[in-house]
This record gives C-alpha cells, structure tokens and sequence, in this order.
C-alpha cells in the first residue's frame, strides 16, 4: 500500500466515514473513495468491512507465535 493509502485505511479501520476521513486529510470524498476501492483490490476484500477483517486476520497472523 502507499503510504496515502495506508493514512486512509487507518482512519477505516477506526470506522469513519468517507467524509469525515476526507475532511481530517483534507482531501476529497471523492479521493477517498478511489484509495478505499484501491486498498480493497489490493487485498482482495469486496468491501470496506472485509477489508478491515482481512487486514486484522493478516496483521494477527503475522505476530502470532509459530505452532510447533
């Protein structure tokens, strides 16, 4: 993810608004809603809910303890 993306997931992952995420960077909701689609696609999720699941199952995952 780019790092403007990675801004824009963050404040989903917090459960804002395209609006409130487009007024806090000061960008428009229109922005926001192409690196929502963006992140989606990249992580495979067919919405914004999914992709906030996915993100926290994989970041989990990653610092889970080896089973063995």
């Amino acid at each position: 993810m780019t790092p403007r993306q990675k801004l824009v997931f963050a404040h989903l992952r917090q459960g804002k608004a395209n609006k409130i995420i487009a007024y806090e960077l000061g960008v428009s909701e229109s922005t926001v809603k192409v690196h929502i689609k963006n992140i989606m696609r990249k992580i495979g999720a067919t919405n914004r809910t999914q992709a906030v699941y996915k993100a926290q199952s994989a970041l989990l995952r990653a610092f889970a303890p080896d089973a063995g």
